[in-house]
Parts: structure tokens; sequence; C-alpha cells
């Protein structure tokens, strides 16, 4: 319990110098959050890495506009993968006929051996999920969001979460 404690007190520091325009909190939020949020952008895409780095770059910018209005009810994490989850949308909006292009294609397998996108079998099991799916589903097993978290993230009900994983995991178990 200790260690969660003094976890939160670390945020909240951290919280409180980025809002004071730290450099190095900055440095240390992106260093402390940056591929697991990029990570979360490219999957929830199945895009190329140029891709989700420019929107990895549009969320940090807009996590900078908006860490005024962070008010701390949920972790940094939390409120910085919702911001990236609009920028993902955003991006399938403006760009519906490449996003559509997107889904079909497999995802691209990173040489990285840390990255989901090695087992092949995996990348081919997201890539035919709907995008709503495949995104709880990384939230959940890839990044290991809690549920309540992932509805904060993706402004849903726990219900509505909850139903999804369901409906991506029969999907998956029938492919």
């Amino acid at each position: 319990m200790k260690a969660l404690d003094c976890q939160q007190t670390s945020e909240t520091d951290l919280v409180a110098r980025l809002k004071a325009g730290d450099e190095d909190a900055a440095h240390e939020f992106f260093d402390r959050y940056a591929a697991r949020i990029r990570r979360f952008i490219a999957n929830s895409l199945g895009a190329a890495a140029d891709e989700a780095d420019d929107i990895l770059q549009e969320t940090f910018i807009a996590l900078a506009d908006a860490l005024p209005f962070f008010r701390g009810d949920s972790s940094l994490f939390t409120f910085a993968c919702a911001i990236a989850h609009r920028k993902v949308l955003s991006f399938i909006r403006i760009n519906a006929r490449r996003a559509r292009l997107l889904r079909a294609a497999p995802i691209n397998e990173d040489p990285n051996p840390h990255n989901v996108g090695a087992d092949r079998e995996f990348s081919r099991a997201l890539a035919e999920l709907r995008p709503e799916n495949r995104e709880v589903l990384l939230l959940k097993y890839v990044e290991e969001v809690g549920v309540s978290e992932i509805a904060r993230i993706l402004r849903l009900s726990e219900h509505a979460v909850e139903s999804r994983l369901a409906r991506a995991e029969r999907h998956s178990a029938n492919s």
C-alpha cells in the first residue's frame, strides 16, 4: 500500500511541476508514458509508425493545452490516453477512406521484439477486429488498464466496456 501512496504522491508532484511549466517534468512525463501511449495509438489505428508518431505529437500538444483543466480524477496516463483516443477518432473521421484501407490491411510488423506486432497471429487477430473492439482489448490486456479506467479513456460506461471486451473476445475465439 505504501508503494501506491508513493506513486500517487509522485504523480501529484509531477502534475504540479507540469502545470508550473517545469521542462524537466515534461521530459519525465514523456519518458514515463510516451512509449505506452504511442503503442496504444499505433495499435488502435493499425497504422504505419509515421502516423502514430504524428498523432502522439498532437496528443502531447493537446495534453499541454488541457493540463490546466486536469483535476486528478484519474491518473495522468488515463487523461493522456483519453486525449490520444480523441485524436485517433479525429484522424479516422478526417481520413475515413484511408482508415478503411488501414483496417483491411494487416498490422505492420515492427522488428522490435517488445512490440505486440511481432506476433503474427496476434496481429492478424487484431487487424480483423473493429477499431473500437481492438482499443478495449489493447487497453485491457496490453496496457493492463482496468475496466473503470478504460471507461474513462473511451468515455463509455463500464458496462459498455465489458460488452465490447466480451464481443472482441468472442470474435477472437471464433477466428
